[in-house]
């Protein structure tokens, strides 16, 4: 009986659960659509696209996304338990000028811990003020990007996307992707699409209450 338990279990997360979280708020085109960044994992086996609508322009969600970073204004997500691993994350409250300007091949750490144990970071590789912000993994086949598309001029659609080649099938770290990551990885961009989301909503009704 308890494997009986234990395989529905793993059937429903694997075939409803997962895949809901892979196209959190995204519609059938979003998910679909191809995204500046795509081409940087060519053999990739994992895909998620998760989205949200934000009462804001693009260019007023922009300098949001342009300054994220370990050591600038964080990632807006779950700062509490991304801390818990080291990375000593402090989200920024507000727009700060000196980081707006994020050019391609700058060199973002992942965590302040992992930066001590030299692991590689992320490489800003692709930036289109207003649309499109890239990262690439240095040393693996990995990528994501968050994208902007314009509504209408006060509405705009926010777009996450998370893409990598999967460990070998079947070693430790295949399986820890599997049980573990593949379902964080939404968790956390969840997380930052909110934060971004919360930010920009909060910014523009303060301003409009002056």
């Amino acid at each position: 009986m308890t494997i009986v338990i234990l395989l529905i279990i793993v059937a429903v997360y694997n075939f409803f659960i997962l895949p809901w979280l892979m196209h959190w708020g995204a519609t059938k085109d979003e998910f679909n659509r191809t995204l500046p960044g795509d081409e940087l994992v060519v053999d990739k086996d994992y895909k998620n696209t998760l989205t949200d609508t934000i009462n804001a322009s693009p260019s007023q969600i922009w300098p949001w996304v342009v300054q994220m970073g370990v050591h600038k204004a964080g990632f807006y997500s779950y700062t509490w338990l991304e801390n818990i691993f080291g990375c000593k994350l402090h989200n920024a409250d507000r727009i700060h000028h000196e980081w707006q300007d994020t050019q391609p091949g700058y060199n973002e750490g992942v965590c302040q811990a992992a930066e001590k144990k030299g692991m590689p970071g992320w490489i800003v590789t692709i930036v289109e003020p207003g649309k499109a912000f890239v990262w690439k993994g240095k040393d693996a086949d990995w990528m994501m990007g968050v994208y902007i598309d314009s509504i209408n001029e006060n509405t705009s659609r926010i777009i996450t996307r998370q893409q990598f080649k999967m460990p070998k099938r079947w070693s430790f770290k295949w399986i820890m992707e599997k049980v573990w990551f593949s379902w964080a990885h939404c968790i956390m961009q969840r997380g930052m699409i909110m934060g971004i989301k919360k930010r920009v909503e909060s910014k523009l009704i303060k301003e409009r209450s002056i």
